[in-house]
């Protein structure tokens, strides 16, 4: 059965840098993983005139991830494989925890909060303490829908079909399905291109009945990018290359809505410019409590 647990820097850039993969590392072997499940706070209102608590709601915090590692192999390169581990978990360094299996492909984001390494032990083992500011497990890879505009769909062969091929399908219509697979909801970040002049732009959550809508002329070109990502939510308009911040520029009744679990129908509208006004392209993450 495959199994990974990789552990890894990620560079200045995004990309993952150093990695270990502490289920099928030569010299480092994964012993124990504590934190990596579900678990929250649940906060309750007590209620005098009767037994038990009334529920009123629960928070995720920040997530601590507690793992014990052991080094194998002759006696003499534990601590050369020792020093290996502790390079990559330098606390200034950002790091990504993936975890991968034939049926899931999900990581999280950590920091080192403590290395720690009982001396005189054979085989030696380390003890090691991550900080996950954001407590939630993300799932790997691409993750963009187009509600509208272009739908590439070409892929290199050797040669052309007489019948011919598609390169791509406009997509019609106004509503789409951004199916949120996870287990928690997800806030989504829709970036929006004008194909030419449209005005004050919407996005509808037919499930919730939520929308967000934004006051703005726009031009052929520009752009209109609406994150509602918690910590995260921000609306900025690019103009002749210029980025200007439009948060208050939304409209009565807007809220940064999320994905719930599920379907979740979008519609887009513009006020003036027709169907095909703009191109449309989301992203969001689909996000697990835990694994």
């Amino acid at each position: 059965m495959k199994r990974q647990l990789i552990l890894s820097e990620i560079s200045t850039n995004g990309e993952t840098a150093e990695q270990v993969d502490l289920y099928n590392d030569v010299e480092i072997r994964i012993v124990s993983a504590d934190g990596i499940g579900f678990s929250s706070e649940i906060s309750s209102m007590q209620l005098y005139d009767r037994d038990g608590s009334m529920y009123q709601n629960s928070i995720l915090s920040q997530r601590g991830i507690s793992l014990v590692v052991r080094y194998i192999g002759a006696k003499w390169k534990h601590e050369r494989s020792k020093l290996r581990l502790n390079s990559l978990l330098d606390s200034k360094k950002e790091l990504r925890l993936r975890y991968v299996t034939e049926n899931i492909d999900v990581y999280i984001q950590c920091r080192t909060e403590q290395v720690n390494t009982p001396p005189n032990t054979y085989p030696m083992v380390t003890q090691i303490s991550l900080i996950c500011p954001d407590p939630y497990w993300r799932k790997s890879g691409d993750n963009s829908v187009v509600i509208a505009g272009l739908i590439p769909m070409f892929e290199f062969i050797i040669g052309i079909p007489a019948s011919g091929m598609e390169f791509g399908e406009i997509r019609s219509g106004r509503i789409t399905d951004l199916y949120n697979g996870g287990t928690v909801e997800s806030g989504v970040l829709f970036i929006i291109r004008a194909n030419q002049p449209c005005t004050n732009p919407k996005l509808l959550n037919l499930r919730t009945e939520q929308f967000i809508r934004i006051s703005v002329s726009m031009n052929a070109g520009d752009i209109l990018e609406i994150c509602t990502e918690q910590g995260k939510r921000s609306v900025w308009f690019t103009h002749n290359g210029v980025r200007q911040n439009y948060f208050s520029r939304r409209t009565k009744g807007s809220e940064f809505f999320q994905l719930v679990c599920g379907n979740n129908p979008i519609k887009y509208s513009v006020d003036s410019g027709g169907d095909r006004a703009v191109d449309i392209v989301c992203k969001f993450d689909t996000k697990y409590g835990g694994i």
